[in-house]
């Protein structure tokens, strides 16, 4: 007999069953597998039948989609068939590429079970204010500035860096509540252009800058962040507030814990003036209230998902904010808004209360203007929580060890490396940099020969996994770009999601056994690579360049080996400061 008339015929005899007798008293699930094993199911024949097409690298068609709906749970229409089939067409030659790759028993996935974590969980009672331990920092800030708050006008305080802003306020110049104004009364006045803020807290915000002044008024200061105020991509959780994640079925959510973060930035004293934009679940520039807009173009849109963060930096609306990337989301706004942003290495910053997009991949990271301010935020979001399983504990210096072995402008003994990926105007300027600081620069191959755009369904897989309940109560509702991946995902085998990520460990190791021959990595195609492989990466606004007939800053990527944030940031900082952005983002002021 035919296999896949065999096994379509099945799959139609399993839902007539199904629906025939699922309300009778005598049906149960073993009865309807007896009659289906007497069609062939669980015999050699039906899993032939089932992966036939996929393992031959034949045609997918919307009837195998029809016959194979049961087994997914799920019903389509024939236009989404059509979809689906024609998604999974990738899928086949993926599936190929994944299976050609030899692995030995031996190599375990990139998944990491801890059960202790889970066990803790049934044994005692979670209190988030108390969980996380303090991580042990050296960080160094200095308080002296020549900026006086007489010379400033506002807009100048609104562009001002983390530092210069501390510094006034810890000399008395100015209040966080009057900073605070500032920012609130920017993002009122420009967010009908830019579209990035989904609620504005603006009550909360000025009760948490007059705290923050009485506790200086009785130096009683938490830090360098008390009192500076930053705005949240409204996929992070803090209550009692909406949490939207910019979709149209998630508008009125509201999370009834916060964010790990949150939580860490509101001990330290900063201020939350509002939640912004992000692309429709983690997913472009368009949530449902609108496009959220490039300040130094606003007929072009933010890019995605952190959108609504970069942009509102980029702006001056805020002193810094937090994104989150799983692919891109980081990196891909900040070059579009041209400010700077931090992608930390993967299991560094907890992710609890923040929505998942893919567990494997998700990382959340500041944007700033300065990569200073970067270097500043960034410890302050350390140190494990007893939520987030993936979490570990590093050490975090800054001004980095070697800062005092460089002097400004001198780079010897730093390891610049070049992919062969074209560079862009500004990082061909960088390169030029780092040459007369006399960096070390050495040619590096990021290439891999496994397949790693063939693990690029793993995200997918994962995110279908993470709204499946909400997408089978509503798959009308709009979802922005995720519909179709919602649709195709549940036909992933999961023998080929697992073979992925047992070959992704062999990446992960490649990769950092690459990236450790230089301290940074400069420009390189390696998004995907990265994101797969948890390495941090830091954008970099820098210099001025032309685009579009007009002046903007220019932007470089640096990537780094796992856990070398302070390099990265160190090499930043020296490279912001001699290529210094000298301009801002017209008709914002």
């Amino acid at each position: 007999m035919n296999e896949l008339y065999l096994y379509t015929n099945a799959a139609s005899v399993a839902k007539d069953l199904s629906s025939k007798n699922s309300d009778e008293p005598g049906f149960c699930r073993r009865s309807m597998l007896k009659t289906l094993a007497g069609l062939g199911i669980g015999t050699l024949a039906f899993q032939r039948a089932l992966t036939a097409n996929f393992q031959a690298g034949g045609t997918v068609t919307a009837e195998l989609i029809r016959g194979a709906e049961w087994i997914a749970d799920i019903e389509l229409d024939d236009e989404q068939r059509e979809q689906v089939a024609r998604a999974l067409q990738s899928t086949v030659v993926a599936g190929k590429q994944l299976r050609a790759v030899p692995v030995d028993v031996d190599t375990v996935p990139a998944l990491v079970f801890r059960p202790d974590f889970f066990y803790a969980q049934a044994h005692e009672e979670i209190d988030n204010s108390t969980r996380s331990e303090p991580l042990q920092l050296q960080v160094h800030w200095s308080v002296e500035t020549d900026m006086r708050r007489a010379d400033l006008a506002d807009e100048d305080l609104a562009f001002a860096s983390l530092s210069e802003q501390a510094s006034l306020l810890a000399s008395g110049q100015l209040s966080s509540r009057e900073l605070t104004r500032i920012y609130l009364n920017r993002l009122e006045k420009f967010d009908p252009i830019l579209h990035c803020v989904v609620e504005l807290l603006g009550e909360h915000a000025l009760e948490s800058a007059a705290a923050s002044d009485l506790r200086r008024k009785h130096g009683a200061t938490r830090g360098v962040l008390d009192g500076i105020p930053w705005v949240a991509k409204d996929l992070i959780a803090v209550a009692p507030w909406k949490t939207t994640w910019g979709a149209e079925p998630f508008r009125e959510q509201v999370r009834t814990s916060t964010a790990t973060v949150a939580r860490k930035l509101s001990d330290a004293g900063a201020v939350l003036l509002a939640k912004v934009s992000l692309g429709a679940l983690a997913w472009g520039d368009v949530w449902f209230g609108g496009t959220t807009r490039n300040p130094w173009n606003p007929e072009q849109g933010s890019s995605g998902s952190s959108a609504g963060s970069a942009a509102a930096v980029a702006a001056g609306l805020a002193t810094f904010a937090l994104g989150s990337e799983t692919l891109g989301s980081i990196v891909s706004p900040t070059r579009r808004c041209r400010t700077s942003g931090l992608r930390p290495t993967f299991g560094r910053v907890s992710r609890a209360g923040c929505m998942p997009l893919a567990w494997s991949m998700d990382k959340i990271g500041p944007i700033a203007r300065y990569v200073d301010d970067l270097a500043l935020v960034f410890p302050q979001l350390l140190g494990t929580d007893g939520l987030d399983p993936t979490l570990v504990e590093r050490s975090y210096r800054w001004p980095d060890q070697r800062h005092a072995e460089l002097a400004a402008g001198n780079l010897q003994g730093i390891r610049v490396g070049l992919t062969g990926d074209r560079l862009s105007a500004m990082e061909t300027s960088a390169l030029q940099f780092f040459q007369s600081a006399g960096a070390t620069i050495i040619d590096l191959n990021l290439k891999s020969e496994f397949p790693v755009e063939a693990m690029n369904f793993v995200l997918g897989t994962e995110a279908a996994s993470v709204f499946e309940d909400a997408f089978r109560q509503t798959p009308d509702a709009n979802y922005g770009l995720w519909s179709g991946t919602f649709r195709q995902a549940p036909f992933t085998p999961a023998m080929q999601y697992l073979r992925a990520n047992r070959i992704r460990g062999q990446l992960i190791t490649e990769a950092e056994r690459t990236l450790g021959q230089v301290d940074v990595v400069l420009g390189g195609n390696d998004l995907l690579l990265t994101n797969l492989t948890g390495h941090p990466s830091l954008v970099v606004a820098c210099g001025v360049e032309q685009v579009d007939e007009s002046e903007r800053p220019g932007v470089v990527k640096l990537t780094a080996k796992a856990y070398a944030e302070s390099t990265l940031l160190m090499v930043g900082k020296i490279l912001q400061e001699a290529l210094p952005v000298t301009i801002r983002p017209g008709g914002m002021n």
